[in-house]
């Protein structure tokens, strides 16, 4: 009772598994379905088979070849890539052979790229790249745009920068001439995370400059309709201000980046914009700006899921805060909760507590401790004196208050500072009218004035008031007898 088919098709085998369709309708004649081996043959009766094409009504076998390896290349790249790149490369050679038209041949490229890449092979790589990148015009944009991201994502495993770096520059060669702007944009971005990876300010500046031309309007103002852009442009000048020390372009493209947050950004670039300010204002030594910015780049690498950068983040926010005499704790808040238990940001945590209870010793034993790691960090240790001055001038300030006289030595010995450390630091909470003290070097005693420095600024405050107001009152007198004579 079944039909005749509507024609033959040529008698092949292809692996069913790869079919996005159900497969045709197949019979074996004189036998039941469920009893065909898999050495029996079989014809294809529907006209419909999305695989048939000209090629194969036309009984085109070497197509059918052609079609057949590359599926059988596909499903052994897993598990046997060397078979594989052999059959990828043997769909590329029997397709060549037969002219220009470009059916397989591109996606066993795109195939033996990446394999390559897998298995280490990069020159053999950049040499098939060069090939897969000569058939860009033949294919559809969607085609091209989604080899080259397999390929680029598949060459960021190589350990070599330098042919990671091949691969990004033949791939812009071959984008420009094409208008696919975002890809070419994309893969520039990328290149130049690698020059700044590399420490290669020059090509890196000659590629920001690049990038950043196309995000302008004609008359070289910022086109704020590519905000989004615009950040990462900002985002890679801004580190390699931080890489060539340049604090004063720094300073002028911050503000910029800070207006542009509003758009709708990627938090990793945000993360990056905001962690560099932070470290812009460390080097001004405005601690608490600092602190404010540490904590933004600390979110938003949280909200992407690095968390290697935000517990970074979180030691910086900590060392900020303590710089800035602050007394909020940091990790009372919910974000900085969830890395408690982790035994770098746990040390943080004990420095944080030891600080608010001015336990000098406690912190000397963190910080010169190596299995708290607080200090292989470079720029924590960049700020450790100005954070062990900080800490001892607190210390300081709590042991002077309930004496009136006291010895330098002394002093000297519990904060655990030489003679010349702890007079200068006595000479800074002077100056700063932290306390009200004369040093007496000769003898080596401290003299503290019998009047605490904050009631003698609210008398001082109050001498100024009444001062402001005898003033008023003078010139209002002066005025009225200026009316009565005239």
């Amino acid at each position: 009772g079944r039909p005749a088919p509507a024609r033959a098709r040529p008698r092949r085998r292809r692996p069913p598994v790869r079919r996005p369709f159900p497969p045709p309708t197949l019979h074996r004649a004189g036998r039941a379905w469920g009893c065909m081996s898999d050495s029996d043959e079989f014809e294809y009766e529907s006209d419909d088979d999305p695989y048939g094409g000209a090629e194969e009504e036309d009984g085109d076998e070497e197509a059918i070849q052609i079609e057949n390896t590359f599926y059988e290349a596909d499903d052994n790249k897993q598990n046997y890539p060397d078979q594989a790149l052999e059959q990828f490369q043997k769909v590329v050679a029997l397709e060549t052979s037969r002219g220009a038209e470009v059916v397989w041949r591109f996606k066993a490229l795109q195939n033996i790229v990446t394999l390559c890449a897998r298995l280490g092979r990069f020159d053999q790589m950049a040499t098939k790249y060069r090939e897969l990148l000569s058939y860009m015009d033949q294919v559809t944009r969607n085609d091209a745009s989604e080899a080259i991201n397999a390929v680029l994502d598949s060459a960021s495993s190589a350990s070599d920068l330098s042919k990671l770096e091949t691969i990004y520059e033949l791939t812009l060669d071959a984008l420009k001439a094409t208008a696919n702007q975002r890809l070419w944009f994309s893969t520039s971005v990328k290149l130049a995370k690698l020059h700044l990876e590399l420490g290669d300010v020059q090509k890196l500046q000659r590629l920001v400059r690049a990038l950043h031309k196309t995000c302008q309007q004609p008359d070289g103002t910022d086109d704020v309709s590519k905000g989004s852009q615009l950040l990462e442009v900002y985002a890679l000048e801004i580190q390699m201000c931080t890489l060539n020390k340049n604090s004063l372009r720094m300073k002028e493209i911050y503000p910029k980046t800070i207006n542009l947050t509003s758009a709708i950004a990627d938090p990793r670039n945000i993360a990056v914009i905001r962690e560099s300010g932070g470290k812009m204002y460390m080097s001004e030594k405005k601690w608490e700006a600092a602190y404010n910015e540490f904590f933004e780049a600390f979110k938003n690498y949280q909200e992407t899921g690095n968390s290697t950068r935000a517990k970074v983040m979180l030691k910086y926010v900590v060392l900020a805060n303590m710089l800035a005499l602050s007394d909020i704790n940091p990790f009372d808040s919910r974000e900085a909760k969830v890395y408690q238990d982790d035994p770098e940001i746990s040390a943080m945590a004990s420095l944080r507590s030891a600080y608010e209870q001015n336990d000098i010793r406690t912190i000397d034993n963190l910080l010169t401790n190596p299995s708290y790691r607080i200090l292989s960090d470079s720029f924590i240790r960049t700020y450790l004196q100005d954070l062990l001055r900080n800490i001892r001038l607190q210390v300081l300030q709590n042991i002077i208050r309930p004496y009136r006289c006291i010895s330098l030595q002394f002093l000297a010995k519990e904060i655990n500072v030489d003679n010349d450390e702890v007079v200068s630091l006595l000479v800074q909470l002077i100056l700063d009218e932290k306390i009200a003290a004369r040093i007496d070097g000769t003898e080596g005693f401290l003299h503290v004035s019998a009047g605490s420095t904050d009631e003698a600024k609210k008398f001082q405050n109050l001498q100024k008031w009444v001062d402001g107001l005898d003033r008023i009152h003078a010139g209002l007198l002066g005025k009225l007898n200026q009316m009565q004579h005239t």
